[in-house]
């Protein structure tokens, strides 16, 4: 399947640095380009193996799960609305 997940950096509680570091790992970005994308709650489209790995790098650092804050949905294989798109990164 070539489903993708869509979801978005949150910057609303103290975990912002751990989300930023998390990110930067799942998603092969740059140290800026992660914290940027968290400072600015951008939304990110990857692939539900690297939306995983992020959960579980920032799983380490995070105090309880707070998994809704991410907005997280799984898209259709097709949906063609891209804002950060990481799925052709190697991470």
């Amino acid at each position: 399947m070539n489903d993708r997940v869509r979801f978005t950096l949150s910057d609303i509680d103290k975990n912002h640095a751990a989300n930023a570091r998390a990110a930067q790992k799942a998603f092969g970005l740059t140290c800026s380009e992660a914290y940027n994308a968290v400072r600015t709650e951008q939304t990110i489209i990857c692939r539900p193996s690297q939306f995983a790995r992020f959960l579980i790098w920032r799983s380490e650092e995070v105090d309880g799960n707070r998994f809704k804050q991410l907005n997280a949905e799984l898209l259709p294989a097709l949906h063609l609305d891209v804002v950060l798109d990481v799925t052709r990164n190697v991470a």
